[in-house]
């Protein structure tokens, strides 16, 4: 009987042993202590808190928008340790989530206290991260990826220009640019929650179906030539009718179009100076 006892308090104490180690392996994360290093501690919003959405990666993995008890915010990759911390947000959401070159490109829109809008561009790739924070604190930006997937515009009003963000080939580039036909820089608001453009578009793209907003001003109608007037005492105003004559047997002549805006050579592509946003680096593995 005392061998029974002893055998099943041996077979609790292992199974609590188990779930004890498991609870630990599922609710642990390192986070980074603003030194280089890490501190390991417990994932409480793994096990208390709340999950608020999930988005994909390029190679099928998952990531997770997380609060924990006390209202802070972060994101876990699955199959990883280490959070990406949200340090300063009182609110956070996923905002848009692009594939970009080889990474999956997350911005996250937070409000901090003293700013509405802030927000994380978070550059993924396996578990290693890339973190920049952007934003003018008033205005939410308006996203475009380009047609070849290889890089991804933010732009922000800034008075009459845009502060155009560019993340390119694992970098962030600053610079800024004038403002494309179409563009108000005074909408309120700027972006919509998808951070695509807001407000009437002045012509579209004919057959595009796209609802991003994008606009493309139709070209001015090309004004007729003003007609000559006869001057007075000339001969074609004291003849008017041999000179219909004359016109009538003459050859026609063939004029060339007055020149529309549509065949005018197209502007050279405008160069600016970037400057590049230095990131976070982050490894999840370590």
């Amino acid at each position: 009987m005392t061998t029974y006892k002893n055998f099943a308090s041996a077979h609790w104490r292992t199974l609590a042993m188990g779930l004890a180690a498991g609870m630990l392996l599922t609710g642990c994360a390192m986070t980074p202590n603003g030194r280089g290093g890490v501190m390991m501690g417990l994932d409480t919003a793994e096990l208390f808190g709340t999950p608020l959405s999930t988005f994909r990666l390029r190679d099928g993995t998952e990531g997770t928008l997380r609060k924990d008890p006390q209202g802070k915010y972060s994101i876990k990759l699955s199959q990883a340790f280490r959070v990406v911390p949200l340090a300063n947000a009182i609110t956070a959401r996923v905002a848009r989530v692009e594939n970009v070159g080889e990474r999956t490109v997350v911005i996250v829109e937070t409000q901090e206290r003293g700013c509405a809008y802030r927000y994380e561009v978070l550059a993924f790739q396996g578990t290693d991260v890339l973190q920049w924070t952007v934003g003018n604190c008033k205005d939410r930006p308006r996203v475009e990826l380009a047609a070849d997937a290889k890089s991804l515009n933010i732009d922000f009003p800034n008075y009459n220009r845009l502060s155009r963000m560019i993340y390119t080939d694992n970098r962030l580039l600053n610079a800024s640019v004038a403002v494309p036909p179409g563009v108000d820089t005074r909408a309120q608001p700027f972006a919509d929650d998808a951070l695509r453009a807001t407000g009437p578009a002045i012509a579209t793209v004919p057959g595009s179906g796209s609802d991003s907003g994008r606009v493309i001003p139709a070209p001015p109608a090309a004004a007729p030539a003003p007609a000559a007037a006869p001057k007075a005492g000339s001969r074609a105003s004291a003849k008017p009718r041999r000179q219909e004559t004359q016109a009538k047997a003459a050859p026609a002549i063939s004029l060339p179009a007055p020149r529309s805006a549509a065949s005018a050579p197209a502007a050279a592509p405008m160069i600016f100076q970037a400057e590049e946003i230095k990131p976070v680096v982050i490894d999840l593995r370590k």
